[in-house]
């Protein structure tokens, strides 16, 4: 089969965005060294010190290397590590030791979130304005998190300052930004507020008017798109060892796209006076498409001593999807009428939780975790369909609402001996109900590290996962017609085991060197196997997919160098990732994200302490896809043959992003930021899809299409 490219085209976006430089501390102005907070470092805390695949990210306002609208993006940071594949270019897919992407667990705060996305993926529900940081797990997992098998995404945001009001403002072409921050009563109350909209909406209005107005044919479109979210908090101190604190999100996106044609038919007359007439009509799509979350959550902390401390919080968790869509097709053959579609399709998840954890430190060879939590999941998805063909309507009602109960209790402890040697080990317990089936499972995990000296640890681990919740799609692309539904009595939780081991070294002349090795299988995963069709079967979806497994294993390596002005690391990843559906096929066969190579190399270095520039390198072997090989019986509906699943390996992907940072004191004493980006700066044409085409005498071809060309951008942040 024979992939070519398709040409590049040049596209320009300029974006204007705010953000801070500034410490968490509460009550400090003191500003810290942007280029050292923005690089990703090796876990520190005492807690998280045993874990392999463990990465800890601060202060995200201020990681540049992602330059697509000069925007910083946790998403397509955690994109650059190895062990991770990006999926789609440009989209927030986030496939981890050769995960689906659905069995990522995303907290904000201590709540899960459903949908992680704006605008298809390009931008992630996480506002770095108001975010503090994050821990990222893709093997290790400690005892206290759960739900989810292939990693934990764990990002926090920030309490208000308390003894000051301080913010950042930002306008541009695609979004706009405002954070505010401050005491409501200085030293015990706080709040911290995050405002973001885009306005493609005003954007598309005058463009779409201009296409409309040039149409020859009389066609007419039209589109409309616009997402918004809400990040909000009060924090208040009844004393040292009580603390409150409510936070609130709220992330919408809408689109919006319609095209209507004129349709005529000309027809002799009846009477036969051979004057013809001609009747006219107008055949319209439209739809409508609405999705986001909604989080609130109730958290309060309290500290008995030192060396104990009990954080309870009670949330709520919401996540829905509206996908409406109708069409009308004229007809006039036989008699002047139209066949019309009304749609209207909906997925909805609730999540209604409490849990509380405790920390305890006893002496200095024990730090205890424990904890118990209780979640009410609620799936409800539906679908209605009208069907008006000359006048004979058809009306469907699909769906089934499901509620289920998790009960969760763990504890782990970590464990120091002979000053050489800590052990994690934990536990985790997990009882889940829907009607007509309890289930319950254990998770033991376990993680070492022995340090063989100062400088050099050994580190291993082994961990169990359990995820009760699927991802129902007919498709790859995580899109709003996908909708989440538990395991029942028929469909099993999906479950995941992995080891991993590593050294991790400090070198002399400052060079790091670390090398991580991992073995995971996975059972109990679903795949579509119904006819092409945009949603899922609702009615019977718990027999429209095949149960599989899958296994991923690979090679992780990071190299870094630093100095006061200069920072190079570098990440290499060699892995496989395969999967077998008897139901499909009879053996192992490659996952579609099975990229074998992924290299990246990042640079920052600081010129003065105005100016830095930094680049990032990324190559990673291509992904899969199935596509016909041959087409048997031209013309027959059923003609074209596949043999083996993802069947075509697409070519490399590579490309270069470039950027520098212009900083400069304001009259007013305020910090401004010029960012100046380029992504994909020498144009790569990289694959995103293949389209399968029939030559003349019925063989088939593949072009290899390209989307994303080279995307200058730039951006102004102030902070006041």
């Amino acid at each position: 089969m024979i992939l070519r490219y398709i040409g590049c085209v040049i596209a320009i976006s300029l974006l204007c965005i705010v953000s801070e430089a500034r410490t968490d501390s509460i009550g400090t102005s003191h500003r810290r060294d942007t280029l050292k907070e923005a690089r990703i470092t090796s876990d520190r805390g005492v807690s998280v010190k045993t874990q392999t695949g463990h990465r800890r990210l601060n202060n995200l306002d201020f990681i540049y290397g992602n330059v697509v609208f000069s925007s910083p993006d946790i998403i397509k940071s955690l994109q650059n590590l190895p062990g991770v594949s990006a999926g789609t270019e440009l989209m927030s897919g986030l496939y981890v030791h050769g995960g689906e992407g659905s069995d990522n667990l995303f907290l904000l705060d201590g709540v899960p979130m459903y949908q992680i996305s704006h605008l298809g993926g390009l931008f992630s529900s996480f506002n770095t304005d108001i975010v503090s940081g994050l821990d990222f797990y893709k093997s290790g997992f400690p005892a206290r998190y759960g739900g989810r098998m292939s990693s934990v995404v764990d990002v926090s945001t920030r309490d208000g300052d308390f003894e000051k009001f301080r913010g950042s403002f930002m306008i541009g072409l695609i979004d706009g930004r405002l954070q505010f921050e401050g005491p409501i009563i200085k030293g015990k109350t706080s709040f911290n507020i995050a405002l973001r909209r885009s306005w493609m909406d005003a954007v598309l209005v005058p463009t779409i008017a201009y296409l409309n107005r040039n149409s020859k044919d009389g066609e007419k479109i039209g589109g409309t798109y616009a997402f918004h979210d809400l990040n909000a908090s009060v924090a208040h101190k009844f004393s040292e060892r009580d603390r409150i604190s409510l936070k609130f999100y709220y992330g919408r996106d809408r689109l919006r796209l319609s095209r209507s044609t004129p349709d005529t038919f000309d027809y002799a007359t009846v009477d036969g006076s051979g004057t013809d007439l001609a009747a006219s009509g107008e055949d319209e799509i439209n739809s409508d498409i609405a999705w986001g979350n909604m989080l609130a959550s109730l958290n309060w902390s309290h500290k008995f001593s030192d060396n104990m401390h009990l954080n309870t919080i009670a949330y709520y968790s919401g996540s829905n999807a509206d996908v409406h869509y109708n069409w009308k097709d004229w007809q006039f053959e036989l008699t002047e009428h139209y066949d019309a579609v009304d749609e209207t399709n909906r997925s909805k998840v609730s999540d209604i939780s409490v849990k509380s954890d405790l920390d305890w430190k006893p002496d200095r060879t024990h730090y205890i975790r424990t904890g118990i939590s209780y979640q009410h999941h609620i799936y409800d998805p539906s679908r209605n369909s009208t069907i008006d063909n000359d006048g004979s309507i058809l009306n469907t009602v699909s769906g089934k609402r499901y509620d289920g109960d998790e009960f969760a209790l763990y504890a782990e402890d970590e464990i120091t001996l002979f000053r050489r040697l800590n052990i994690n080990a934990g536990l985790r317990y997990v009882i889940f109900s829907v009607p007509g089936k309890f289930r319950h499972k254990l998770e033991p995990r376990v993680a070492i590290n022995f340090k063989c000296s100062d400088n050099i640890d050994i580190k291993a681990s082994y961990t169990h996962m359990n995820q009760f919740a699927h991802l129902i799609s007919t498709n790859y692309l995580d899109i709003p017609t996908n909708c989440w539904l538990p395991s029942t009595a028929y469909i099993e939780p999906m479950h995941s085991k992995q080891v991993a081991a590593g050294i991790y070294s400090r070198l002399p002349m400052n060079f790091r060197l670390n090398i991580e090795a991992y073995y995971k299988t996975m059972d109990n995963l679903l795949e579509y196997s119904g006819a092409n069709t945009l949603f899922p079967p609702l009615d019977s979806w718990e027999k429209s997919f095949h149960k599989g497994k899958g296994r991923a294993y690979g090679l992780e390596t990071e190299v870094g160098w630093e100095s006061q002005r200069l920072s190079l690391t570098a990440y290499y990843t060699l892995s496989w990732s395969e999967r077998r559906f008897e139901g499909i096929w009879h053996d192992w066969y490659p996952h579609r994200h099975d990229n074998r190579h992924k290299l990246t190399l990042m640079g920052v270095w600081r010129i003065t302490d105005r100016i830095d520039l930094y680049a990032n390198w990324n190559y990673n072997s291509g992904g899969w896809m199935t596509v016909p090989t041959h087409i048997y019986n031209p013309g027959e509906v059923f003609d074209r043959i596949y043999t083996a699943p993802n069947n075509v390996n697409l070519p490399d992907y590579h490309r270069l992003d470039l950027g520098a940072n212009f900083r400069k004191t304001t009259k007013r004493n305020n910090e401004s930021i010029w960012n100046i980006g380029i992504y994909n700066a020498y144009c790569r044409k990289n694959v995103v899809f293949v389209a399968i085409s029939e030559r003349e005498d019925k063989s088939l071809y593949g072009e290899g299409r390209a989307i994303f060309p080279i995307i200058p951008s730039f951006s102004y942040t102030l902070k006041f």
